[in-house]
């Protein structure tokens, strides 16, 4: 008995289908945006749209949300969108002046781990109600999992979250380097691709390298200033130390802003104070100058940023010596594949002769973190490509000053629904911390490493994948570190299951093909062909159609539906009226329901008699690459070019024949999109052609 389903069937470019449902990949019961056309959309920048938070509370259960006005892209919302909701930063704090800053347990880093822990919470929502880039009240589908929070400085460091609208895409292609925009501390730093077929990454690069969470913004302190060497935590009007840098609990007064410009924020932006040796949450702590009191000249490093790895420690100060630098920022403990966050930035050195570039002690700024990259290719992601959220390397023009810590690397989430990503080369790395006295000089306390980044993915990556920490600094014309640290290594994870990462509420679902294979083989005077198929819906019968030039078919007879398994049914057939010609002929089948919908299987083709010398292409269709071999009575230059319908030359080479057979394979394939194109051989005296069908 057949199954009693709806189906939708038309001819598609890829063999599969598309339909409606609601099985186990996704978990809520929401109606999400229309389900994308079988087509490959082509992008080179960012495609998704970014508001920042307006809401201070949004509850769990909340089925609404205000929002201010989108920054970056410029796609608005629309009924029946994918959104994400991400809270960026939240977390407290212990923020008394003592070892027990951070976390409370005499490491002078962290954040504690309570009921105020939001950092990192995320799930993805369908819009119920369309929004402008101007922002408003946007309705959802359903009510929210987790609670988010919105608040300035005050008792806690600012708490924030953000709304990322996310195109659904059928097949995406990337056509040039895809980079995340900057966080700016209310939204960007992440980047989100989704496919509901495949990613082709080209050989092209996603990047969110330093375009996480800030460094400290240095700045040059001279003349007596307050405070002690034993300060885990001063005010940044104390005319002395080294600022923290930025990440989960908050965001500094002076940032370092992608190594530009130094960026004043409006308050203090952590509890008692955003400068010196204590490393909040994940972020790197600013240097403690070893007599602050004085002449604020004692240059300690600042500490390295933190994400899956710890961050290192800055280096010790001028002349005194002592391990008065900044504190690495935490590793974040709760990081799960549906829980993710940005790569800490790097404490800033403590400076009074203001040197290295840019300067006035900017160059003594610690350096920002890695972003956020999601990349999610239900039926595979498929070409070579990197994907990178490194982060940054601390400025290493400072002279005789501290200098600052290094970036952590950020978070990378892969999901390749074929099992394969051996293709892609995924980098979270933290950046260097900042050298001083690179060419003469005595020693001044360099930047912590930035710790490394977390990478989650279904399958194992290429193995030039890495999520190392960053080096220490060095100082005394490179001979020491003097006291600085290298980040420790990240978190890599290869197996990730499907049900790990927070899921997406989207029901148009690209089932695998229901045409599991197709084989045409020649036979005597004859083809005989071979399909398998699976999840036949309301089924009537297969046509079997042939074609000579691979574009116009006709139909050359038909099988019936019969019962069989559900999951692997197979049908042949024999095609004995061959037309009398020579070289490729083509087939595809289609399958025809009750309610005259059709699906098509892929195209095969067959290689009939051959002329001596006439070119054969093998696979045809081809998806990355083709075979070509051709016979030359006695050798000799040949030319090979592929030309498109219009006559227009795409790719051309030449060759050292050899007398008898010969074969090349022709890469460039991979580079087209789907359609037919023409293969051209010329010796110098005669030329043969041959169509090459492309199937993506």
């Amino acid at each position: 008995m057949k199954n009693d389903y709806t189906k939708f069937g038309y001819p598609l470019a890829r063999p599969g289908w598309v339909i409606a449902t609601s099985i186990l990949l996704f978990s809520q019961l929401a109606t999400a945006q229309s389900c994308p056309s079988t087509a490959t959309t082509n992008i080179n920048s960012y495609p998704n749209t970014y508001y920042p938070a307006s809401q201070a509370t949004v509850p769990a259960g909340s089925t609404s949300i205000v929002l201010g006005s989108a920054y970056y892209g410029s796609t608005p919302i629309a009924v029946g969108d994918i959104l994400l909701i991400i809270q960026m930063q939240g977390a407290q704090i212990n923020s008394t002046n003592t070892s027990n800053y951070g976390n409370g347990t005499g490491t002078g880093s962290g954040y504690l781990n309570n009921g105020q822990l939001l950092a990192g919470n995320m799930e993805y929502v369908v819009a119920a109600s369309s929004l402008s880039t101007g922002g408003g009240t946007l309705t959802l589908s359903s009510g929210l999992v987790h609670s988010y929070q919105n608040s300035a400085y005050g008792t806690d460091g600012q708490y924030t979250y953000q709304v990322i609208r996310v195109p659904v895409y059928y097949d995406l292609l990337l056509t040039g380097t895809i980079t995340a925009p900057r966080w700016d501390g209310y939204s960007g730093g992440v980047l989100v691709l989704y496919a509901t077929d495949q990613i082709m990454m080209n050989s092209q690069t996603v990047d969110a390298s330093g375009l996480g969470f800030r460094g400290g913004g240095g700045r040059a302190f001279t003349g007596a200033g307050s405070g002690s060497s034993a300060d885990y935590i001063t005010s940044s009007s104390y005319n002395a130390n080294g600022s923290k840098g930025e990440g989960i609990a908050g965001t500094p007064k002076y940032l370092n802003h992608n190594n530009s410009f130094l960026d004043v924020s409006g308050t203090e932006g952590y509890p008692n104070g955003s400068y010196a040796k204590g490393a909040p949450g994940n972020a790197g702590g600013g240097g403690t100058d070893g007599n602050p009191a004085n002449n604020n000249d004692e240059n300690t490093g600042g500490g390295g940023g933190a994400n899956g790895g710890a961050g290192g420690y800055g280096g010790n100060s001028w002349n005194s010596n002592l391990a008065v630098g900044g504190r690495p920022g935490s590793v974040f403990g709760q990081a799960s594949a549906s829980r993710l966050i940005m790569g800490g930035g790097g404490g800033a050195g403590t400076t009074n002769n203001g040197t290295g570039t840019p300067g006035s002690g900017f160059a003594s700024s610690g350096a920002a973190g890695g972003g956020i990259i999601i990349l999610y290719g239900q039926n595979g992601i498929t070409g070579t490509g990197t994907i990178k959220a490194n982060g940054t390397n601390a400025n290493s023009t400072v002279q005789n000053d501290g200098s600052g810590g290094g970036g952590a690397g950020g978070t990378v989430l892969i999901y390749s629904g074929n099992g394969i990503a051996s293709n892609l080369t995924v980098q979270a790395k933290g950046g260097n911390g900042g050298s001083n006295e690179t060419s003469s000089g005595p020693a001044h306390g360099p930047g912590g490493g930035g710790g490394g980044g977390v990478v989650y993915s279904n399958a194992s990556l290429s193995a030039a994948s890495k999520v190392t920490g960053g080096n220490a600094g060095t100082t005394a014309v490179q001979t020491t570190s003097y006291g600085a640290t290298a980040g420790s290594i990240g978190s890599l994870v290869s197996n990730m299951s499907a049900a790990a990462p927070a899921q997406v509420p989207l029901h148009c679902i690209t089932l695998p093909v229901s045409f599991l294979g197709l084989t045409a083989v020649k036979n005597g005077d004859g083809v005989n062909l071979s399909w398998q198929v699976s999840y036949e819906i309301n089924t009537v019968r297969y046509i079997v159609e042939r074609s000579t030039d691979g574009i116009n078919f006709s139909d050359v007879g038909s099988v019936p539906f019969r019962e069989g398994s559900a999951l692997n049914n197979a049908y042949k057939y024999a095609d004995n009226g061959l037309p009398a010609v020579s070289g490729t002929i083509y087939y595809r089948i289609r399958e025809l329901d009750g309610d005259g919908g059709t699906v098509y299987s892929r195209i095969v083709s067959v290689q009939l008699n051959t002329l001596a010398g006439r070119l054969s292409v093998y696979p045809n269709p081809a998806r990355t690459s083709v075979t070509v071999s051709y016979n030359h009575s006695v050798g000799g230059m040949v030319s090979l070019r592929l030309f498109d319908l219009k006559g227009g030359v795409l790719w051309q080479q030449q060759q050292m024949a050899a007398a008898g057979q010969n074969t090349v394979q022709i890469d460039y394939i991979r580079n087209l999109p789907a359609g037919v194109y023409i293969l051209q051989w010329f010796d110098g005296l005669k030329s043969e052609q041959t169509k090459i069908m492309v199937d993506r």
